[in-house]
């Protein structure tokens, strides 16, 4: 029942921190964040500083530079969608580091069968990065070139690309044999 009641809070809290519209509110929230998590702070941190990163640097960064190209204000905009992403990220690893979500879900049948899916598809995803990993070392003695790396990475994306189709075939197959109509 508590893990049941942490996942709302969790979802009402994505849902505030969706609609702040300004930065300033955010930055004390993920003080309160980071005070929350105690030793474990700094490991979560860099992990959704990491995640937040990379949509930064696609995202934010792209939509700042049109804004200062047209001599526009960039900053708050800048600063209010990371720290949103930010704050949304980190409570996302605080909520899983805490809560076990296959008991918070357990209340929903659809949602512990669609749980069941994604994790199984993580990890069906994960093996299948370390066997083309394996395979690349197996198959050199020397180190790489870059020509031999990007052979690599273009093998293993039609290959995960092609397994992600097979899986979702399956998939859509599973969920309509159990009453789900997509």
């Amino acid at each position: 029942m508590r893990t049941k009641i942490y996942f709302f809070l969790y979802i009402g809290a994505l849902i505030a921190l969706s609609m702040q519209k300004s930065y300033e509110p955010l930055i004390f929230i993920f003080m309160a964040l980071f005070l929350m998590l105690g030793k474990s702070a700094f490991v979560l941190a860099r992990r959704a500083l990491l995640l937040v990163a990379f949509f930064s640097f696609f995202i934010t960064l792209s939509y700042s530079l049109m804004l200062y190209m047209q001599s526009q204000p960039f900053w708050n905009y800048f600063l209010t969608l990371n720290l949103r992403s930010l704050d949304m990220m980190y409570l996302t690893l605080l909520f899983t580091a805490r809560v076990n979500i296959y008991e918070a879900l357990a209340f929903s049948k659809e949602l512990s069968f669609l749980l069941v899916l994604s994790v199984s598809k993580i990890m069906t995803m994960q093996r299948v990065f370390a066997d083309y990993s394996d395979a690349l070392r197996s198959r050199r003695v020397k180190k790489p070139s870059r020509d031999q790396i990007y052979e690599y990475l273009g093998s293993a994306i039609a290959g995960f690309l092609d397994r992600s189709i097979q899986e979702s075939k399956e998939n859509f197959e599973a969920m309509k044999s159990r009453g789900f109509h997509v």
